[in-house]
């Protein structure tokens, strides 16, 4: 007995579903047909995957590889760009620190 992993994508009200199918087959037997054990259909590939009962993370992997899913951990966030410190901020900040000793000194 074998398992064989389908998976793919579906728009539905213009959301992206993920289809995850388990079946398993039988090649030591002749003419048997292929045994659906388990699907997950969900709008999270992750909980798809939990529906059709497939827990091993390399084989959810490989299915992500399939579907080109890129993972979270892996994803860019763009971020605003800081502003640069200038002369004049560390200028102003190291008059600020000099005012602080002197009066620290008093």
């Amino acid at each position: 007995m074998e398992k064989i992993y389908k998976t793919y994508t579906k728009q539905i009200n213009s959301k992206t579903y993920y289809f995850v199918k388990k079946i398993s087959v039988f090649p030591e037997y002749e003419n048997c047909p292929e045994v659906l054990d388990s699907m997950g259909m969900h709008t999270d590939f992750h909980k798809a995957c939990s529906l059709a009962k497939i827990y091993d993370e390399p084989t959810q992997k490989k299915l992500m590889n399939e579907l080109h899913i890129i993972p979270e951990s892996t994803r860019i966030i763009h971020m605003k760009k800081a502003k640069s410190m200038t002369l004049s901020f560390l200028k102003n900040t190291h008059h600020a620190i000099s005012k602080l000793k002197w009066v620290s000194i008093n």
